[in-house]
């Protein structure tokens, strides 16, 4: 687009309404200045900025042996901007990764003086430094010419309008100390333990995103985690650990107590075992990872799957120009599918319906075959992939980059868990080796991400147990931890489980991890990272009689959207039908086409975009593959706030007076 029609644009943009919220007033009004009017005489205008706003509500609460040792709660209003100059093809995107907080803090009050203020501001540095990094970007290429995984800078985008309703229901700290305590007390079983702690954590995100080329994209988002972590010691005075996470898309998503204190009995009994657990030198053999260490593995290796990492001449760039070649064993598949809500019943907490630059997500195959084809997307193209896939993610206050969101491994030879390991222990014989690795519970994992190498990740297994490769009898071991490069254990898949669960991740953003059981060919074995020290002196203080008391409960939010379809092809009306989520529809026709209304709810919103979903696959059916138009009427929001201005009625029904 050139300068003059990029600013007849903004200056033909409608004025927002004065009894908008001040921060969209505030929003619209900088980015309009900034668009039309933000230029220093001899340098380049801007051809694209952007602005997105980050509302963001956090509580966390930490108990120790049923009694609460530490609580805080935040509130922050962040401001990113992006200020682009040149043109789609060469800008000031930095050669390597974006990378560093870009955000900046805003007043909490809808106050539109000081919010413009803010933003006058933002807007100011962010054109001077942009205008600068263009410069040198352009002395730098002349310098070495352009290379050869240089391609655009940013990738085009329709404009895109989706609102999303404040968030709904009240914060819950309340009832989020007592799911705490209540964790906490299931401990007070083992009062020998030398620490036992339940951790909460809660978290609320509204963004809404403004950008130049007419996308005004609100979203809303939660994330909640439930961490229990006890620690025992041996014999020989190593510390011994055992965790569980519980992650989930809201608070209400957390799980009951019945669940927590069976897990908490669990991880007891697993701290009594490893006591009078065997230690082992470290080797490397054959090795089965169950999904909670595959998903680590899974999850560390689709990180190098980034756009961004394939251009960045300082990361690894492993994948880079090997579109088309085999990178898997080929009866393995890898794709990323941020649009589905749940898996085999377990909420998704990667699902979401726009990324950070406010692009639809879609499912992107990866990996087919064992032959590479795809990369996760942001608006940084790559040579071969022109536009998003929509997987422009990024914690509050960082530029997005491509990420994962909900990640699957495939296999097309799933084998039941002892098939694998028969396989296990014959492979164990074939290398000559006396033991394979069963790794049973992942605790923890790390991973390098590094800048010039292939980055390592280190797993820390809870239950690991060597198979004798001649009779198959277990003896668990502990203090060894399991080391490699992702594309190394990766390229040792031999064969996959039947059994794929979803884990849910705490990334950098949340992530859903859907994979198998792996049994790999090789994995070595390194010293846990423990020091040994005395055990307590005194037995512990004796254990208050346990009270059961109430769990608490969280408010459960409907919230409704109403879509209407139109279906080529299909003379209606359609008969009535049921479907989970669907809470009425009416259809009739026109011409040869039929036009179906329907009101979808859900119990939150990761709820209702499945219903959404199920609506849009049972209408794509009746399309037989013809393209179905289709137009939001009324956005999501809850309940309540439909009924206050339709009632019972429909949109167009007219607003409640």
């Amino acid at each position: 687009m050139g300068t003059l029609a990029f600013a007849l644009l903004f200056l033909a943009a409608p004025v927002l309404a004065q009894d908008a919220p001040a921060l969209d007033r505030a929003l619209d009004a900088e980015l309009h200045r900034a668009a039309a009017e933000l230029v220093e005489p001899g340098y380049p205008p801007p051809y694209f900025v952007s602005l997105t706003a980050l509302d963001l509500e956090g509580f966390e609460t930490r108990c120790s042996m049923g009694a609460p040792s530490s609580s805080s709660s935040f509130r922050s209003r962040l401001l990113l901007p992006e200020v682009r100059v040149g043109n789609y093809a060469f800008d000031n995107h930095p050669v390597a990764s974006p990378s560093g907080y870009a955000a900046h803090a805003a007043s909490l009050d809808d106050d539109e003086f000081s919010l413009r203020h803010g933003l006058w501001l933002m807007l100011d540095s962010a054109y001077k430094s942009a205008t600068a990094d263009f410069l040198r970007k352009q002395a730098l290429r002349v310098q070495r010419g352009k290379t050869e995984y240089d391609f655009d800078d940013l990738s085009r985008q329709e404009p895109v309008t989706r609102q999303a309703p404040a968030a709904a229901g009240p914060w819950p700290p309340k009832d989020l100390k007592d799911l705490c305590a209540a964790a906490g007390r299931a401990f007070r079983f083992a009062p020998w333990l030398l620490e036992a702690s339940a951790t909460v954590q809660a978290s609320r995100l509204r963004s809404r995103l403004r950008s130049s080329e007419g996308s005004r994209v609100d979203v809303g988002r939660e994330f909640a985690e439930l961490e229990l972590s006890a620690v025992d010691i041996s014999t020989d005075g190593l510390r011994l650990y055992s965790s569980r996470k519980f992650a989930a898309a809201t608070a209400a998503g957390l799980p009951d107590l019945g669940e927590v204190e069976r897990d908490a009995r669990e991880m007891i009994s697993d701290l009594e075992a490893l006591k009078l657990a065997k230690t082992t030198s470290p080797f490397s053999a054959p090795a089965l990872l169950d999904p909670t260490a595959s998903a680590a593995v899974v999850l560390a290796f689709g990180l190098r799957l980034s756009g961004e990492e394939q251009r960045d001449p300082g990361g690894a760039q492993i994948f880079r120009g090997k579109i088309g070649k085999r990178v898997l064993p080929s009866d393995f598949e890898l794709f990323d599918d941020p649009t589905l809500a749940a898996f085999a019943g377990t909420p998704l907490v990667g699902h979401y319906d726009f990324d950070d630059q406010g692009v639809p997500p879609q499912r992107t195959p990866l990996i087919e075959d064992g032959v590479l084809k795809g990369f996760l997307l942001s608006r940084y193209p790559v040579i071969g992939f022109a536009r998003s896939n929509g997987h422009g993610r990024g914690r509050p206050g960082y530029k997005p980059v491509g990420a994962p969101g909900n990640i699957f491994l495939r296999s097309k030879r799933p084998l039941a868990e002892k098939g694998l390991l028969e396989l296990l222990r014959a492979e164990c014989r074939r290398r000559g080796k006396p033991y394979g690795l069963w790794v049973k519970k992942l605790r923890h994992f790390v991973q390098q991400q590094g800048t010039g190498g292939h980055g390592s990740i280190r797993l820390m297994p809870e239950m690991l147990y060597l198979v004798d490769a001649k009779t198959g009898s277990l003896t668990l071991v502990r203090d060894l931890d399991l080391v490699g490069t992702p594309l190394d254990l990766m390229n040792n898949m031999l064969r996959a489980g039947d059994d794929a669960a979803a884990q849910n991740i705490a990334w950098s953003v949340p992530v859903s991890v859907v994979t198998p059981s792996l049994l790999l060919a090789d994995a070595e074995l390194q010293r846990a990272e423990t020091k040994p020290e005395k055990r307590p002196l005194l037995p512990p203080p004796p254990a208050p009689v346990l009270e059961r008391k109430p769990v608490p409960t969280f408010a459960v939010t409907p919230y409704i959207e109403v879509i209407v379809y139109r279906v080529p092809g299909l003379r209606g009306p359609l008969a009535p039908f049921a479907m989970a989520g669907l809470i009425a529809m009416r259809s009739h026709g026109e011409g040869d086409d039929t036009v179906i209304e329907a009101k979808l709810t859900g119990t939150s919103p990761a709820d209702l975009s499945a219903s959404v979903h199920r609506m849009a696959d049972f209408v794509g059916r009746l399309a037989k593959g013809a393209k179905v138009a289709e137009a939001i009427v009324s956005a999501a929001m809850t309940e309540r706030a439909y009924r206050e201005l339709y009632s019972e009625g429909w949109p167009e029904d007219g607003l409640r007076r």
